[in-house]
This record gives C-alpha cells, sequence and structure tokens, in this order.
C-alpha cells in the first residue's frame, strides 16, 4: 500500500496541473492545446507507470524487507507483487484523467 501510494502522488500533482492546463487553455479557446496536454501527460503518467511497474517486479525480492521483518509476510508480499505492480500501472492513469481535484474550481469572470 505504500508503494502504490507513493505512486500515486506523482499521479495526484499530474491531477492537478493537467486541471489547471486544460483550464487555461479552454478558457484561452485553445481546445487543440487542452487536448494535447491531455495526450502528453498521459502517456507521461503511463511512462512513470511502466518504469515503477519494473521497480516493483525487479525488485519483488527486496522491497518486503523494507517494511517488515517477518519472513512469511514478505515471502506473501513478493507472492502478491504482480498484483501489485498492475495496481500500480493502472491506478496511475486513473487519477490523471479523472479530472477531480481538490484545486479545480469553477471561477465565473464577472467583468
Amino acid at each position: 500500500m505504500n508503494i502504490d501510494g507513493w505512486d500515486a502522488m506523482i499521479s495526484f500533482g499530474f491531477n492537478a496541473a493537467i486541471s489547471v492546463r486544460v483550464s487555461n487553455e479552454l478558457g484561452a479557446g485553445n481546445a487543440r492545446a487542452a487536448k494535447f496536454s491531455v495526450v502528453v501527460v498521459s502517456i507521461t503518467t503511463v511512462v512513470i507507470g511502466v518504469v515503477c511497474t519494473a521497480v516493483v517486479l525487479g525488485t519483488k525480492d527486496f522491497f518486503p524487507y523494507l517494511f517488515t521483518n517477518d519472513e512469511a509476510v514478505a515471502k506473501e508480499t513478493t507472492r502478491l507483487s504482480i498484483l501489485l505492480a498492475l495496481t500500480v500501472l493502472l491506478n496511475g492513469l486513473q487519477p490523471v484523467l479523472s479530472g477531480k481535484n481538490s484545486t479545480s474550481h469553477c471561477v465565473r469572470n464577472t467583468s
């Protein structure tokens, strides 16, 4: 869960950034630039997810010992590392594409 949470922080940062970028581009009437921004951040997120997945799979015998000293827990965690790797990959893209975050607000132009 800690590793998945660390990876999710990257996605939440991209979520905030892309929300602002798309809002600014759409507000300026640049729909093509907004679409391009979403494509770029999606590809970037997938690449980071693939790297994190490779790290999880490459260190599956070692990373459990960062969180536990219990041999049985470490062995089970190693066995479940494929599920963790898949989760890291798929959960990286979902927050970026959701378009919702705590910093995105609808602001009305009253001038």
